[in-house]
């Protein structure tokens, strides 16, 4: 009995692998696409403020400032926010804004408690203008001149409160490319996602710290940023807000013209991951445990399912999911313009994502705490806090 039981199990499990590579395929064709969205200039550009935080930036600010000269949107402000940096970030900042009236430095010296650094630098940076529309970004994050127009268009015509873009991740080691094969894969995985995200009946939104656009007045309607406080995923918090009150939302495909490196090392992701990483699992390590040994089995269940030499259907149905998942893996990839190949090392992506939140929660609980950009965030202070992510 117990073996036809464990043989039923890999038999669904590799059925749903068919259901998720369906859902990923749908959500391809489904999710606009930057470079094919057309929409009718308003009237009137809104006003548009950029606002970016950095803290220790100082290798890429002064390049992606720079790139910022070069947007063609009219009626823009670019707001950087220099969040307690020790290195030479303000300064360059600085002197790259001083001949461009549109940028404006802030230099933020002190983090109130009860707030993350850079939710307050956030805040810190929405008080500074009265634009129309804000756009949360990262300082290492490159948008194309254009850009803005068309997803401002677009918006406009479909008369959103909030989108974001999902951006094209860059990486030359093989490693994280492999890590960036299965997190895009996840990412595209939510059954119909498009349509979840847009539908005011469900309280799914996306949001990505490398593109997060809203309405100010959407912002308006919700308690304000004071509200994700402690929300250490932040940009998707920041999207749940927003919907929760009212905001019409939705996603596109960016990867056209938006793109980042999200991490340049294996070392420097895992170090990534502490901050975000133990909050998934909201500060619990019992539902880490849980979450990574679930992520692994159903990971690798085809290669079980395929093992079973004496029942030859299972057999097919484990390498037909395989092949499936491996095909779904590659799909994504190329949806977003990132090199498919790593996609058949995808059980190795796996067991690394599962080690780097694995290992920031066991960190955290050895802290007693978050610690990020040399701030430590005690675990019972984030445990406190009511969570909009739940």
């Amino acid at each position: 009995m117990l073996e036809n039981i464990v043989m039923v199990a890999l038999a669904l499990g590799c059925g749903c692998w068919f259901l998720i590579t369906a859902s990923i395929l749908f959500n391809i064709r489904t999710i606009p696409r930057l470079d094919a969205l057309h929409a009718p200039a308003p009237d009137t550009w809104p006003t548009l403020a950029v606002i970016a935080p950095a803290c220790n930036e100082e290798e890429s600010i002064a390049s992606t400032m720079r790139l910022r000269l070069q947007e063609t949107y009219p009626n823009i402000a670019f707001v950087v926010i220099d969040d307690r940096s020790t290195d030479a970030t303000g300064v360059i900042a600085d002197e790259v804004a001083k001949d461009d009236p549109r940028f404006l430095v802030i230099h933020n010296r002190s983090l109130p408690e009860g707030w993350l650094g850079k939710v307050h630098a956030l805040q810190k940076g929405v008080e500074t203008t009265d634009s129309e529309w804000i756009l949360f970004t990262d300082v290492d994050v490159h948008i194309e001149p254009g850009v803005l127009e068309r997803v401002i268009a677009w918006c406009e015509h479909r008369r959103l409160d909030h989108v974001t873009l999902a951006p094209r991740l860059e990486a030359d080691r093989f490693l994280v490319k492999i890590v960036n094969t299965f997190f895009l894969r996840m990412a595209v995985s939510i059954p119909a996602a498009r349509y979840v995200i847009e539908s005011p009946k469900t309280r799914i939104a996306a949001g990505a710290g490398a593109f997060n656009l809203f309405r100010r007045s959407a912002l308006a309607r919700t308690p304000g940023l004071e509200r994700l406080r402690l929300e250490v995923i932040d940009d998707t918090g920041l999207a749940f807000l927003l919907k929760a009150h009212g905001a019409r939302t939705s996603i596109i495909n960016g990867s056209s013209a938006v793109y980042l490196r999200w991490y340049p090392s294996i070392a420097a992701m895992q170090t990534g991951f502490e901050k975000n990483g133990f909050a998934i699992a909201g500060y619990r390590m019992s539902v880490m445990t849980v979450m990574c040994a679930f992520v692994i089995g159903f990971e690798l269940l085809p290669f079980f399912a395929l093992l079973q030499t004496g029942h030859p259907n299972l057999q097919l149905m484990g390498g037909l999911a395989i092949v499936c998942v491996a095909g779904a893996t590659a799909a994504s990839c190329r949806a977003f313009r990132f090199p498919a190949a790593p996609a058949v090392f995808y059980p190795v992506g796996a067991l690394l994502m599962s080690y780097f939140l694995f290992r920031s929660g066991v960190l955290a609980l050895w802290r007693k705490g978050i610690v990020w950009r040399g701030t430590l965030y005690p675990l019972k202070m984030l445990r406190g806090f009511e969570r909009i992510l739940k």
